[in-house]
């Protein structure tokens, strides 16, 4: 009896020595930057697909343009105080030059993330946009109204010395915002690089840049544009306009001195929402 039950002891050991060898050894857990890179992954092909079909439609003198989303993000970001802990930027152009622009933020301040989507124009006339489902916006006011920098040397015509000239004029700005998350008054920073530039299709000579002034991180707060453009007399000069994109009350400023504020919170060229929660993507 003891030599019957050896045997078939011996046989349920090699039957699951055999079973464990085909399953192969155990998988190792992946290591943290390997996990963070492929979250990151996923959430850029998710937020890439939701701006891909986003709508977002020029309208001036009666006609309408559709504009055409640039495929990749100008910007990636987090803000920890704003307990954002992953977004993306998207721009939308028509004819070289942007007409809006549109964060995708994964804010963590709940035991469920929420994701949250902020869109902001730069076109010189009213724009619509609409999203998957059924939201839509139409803008009230331009996004962008332009208005000379004082004291700028005239556009160079090379393209080197148009770059150099643009990133010494931004330097120029700076501003404030009050954080209603931290409760305090911040000091914007200006990003050295610029978020977004475009040039002339012809000339091929940089027509202008978008920089960002931020708060916290590298999240983008307001939206700086400086651009070479031609008056009514056909002299070409440098110029600015800016796009609010928070909730938050602040003011810009050029050479120190105050030149727009925002103390409420009207959405009249930009707009902010949460997005539903059965349309975010699983871990």
């Amino acid at each position: 009896m003891r030599s019957q039950y050896a045997c078939r002891l011996t046989r349920v050991m090699l039957c699951s020595f055999v079973f464990l060898a085909r399953l192969g050894p155990a998988e190792e857990p992946k290591p943290p930057d390997e996990i963070q890179n492929l979250r990151k992954g996923k959430l850029l092909k998710w937020t890439r697909e939701y701006s891909e079909k986003t709508r977002v439609t020029v309208l001036s003198d009666g006609q309408e343009q559709a504009a055409t989303l640039k495929m990749e993000p100008v910007m990636r970001y987090s803000d920890e105080p704003r307990f954002i802990s992953d977004a993306t930027l998207w721009i939308w152009s028509v004819n070289s030059r942007p007409v809006a622009i549109q964060k995708v933020e994964i804010n963590d301040t709940a035991a469920v993330p929420h994701w949250q989507v902020c869109f902001g124009s730069f076109a010189e006339s009213n724009i619509s946009v609409k999203w998957s489902g059924d939201r839509t916006f139409k803008s009230k006011t331009p996004g962008w109204v332009f208005e000379p920098i004082p004291n700028a040397e005239k556009p160079a015509q090379r393209a080197n010395a148009r770059t150099l000239q643009l990133r010494s004029l931004s330097r120029r700005f700076g501003g404030s915002v009050y954080s209603n998350t931290q409760k305090t008054n911040i000091e914007m920073r200006l990003l050295s690089k610029p978020t977004y530039e475009y040039i002339d299709p012809k000339s091929k000579l940089p027509v202008g840049a978008v920089f960002s002034l931020v708060s916290n991180g590298t999240n983008p707060t307001i939206f700086l544009a400086i651009e070479a453009r031609r008056d009514k007399n056909g002299i070409e000069g440098w110029y600015h306009a800016h796009t609010r994109m928070t909730a938050d009350t602040g003011a810009l400023r050029l050479d120190d001195k105050t030149i727009w504020t925002f103390d409420d919170d009207k959405t009249d060229n930009w707009t902010y929402f949460p997005l539903p929660q059965e349309t975010i993507p699983k871990e």
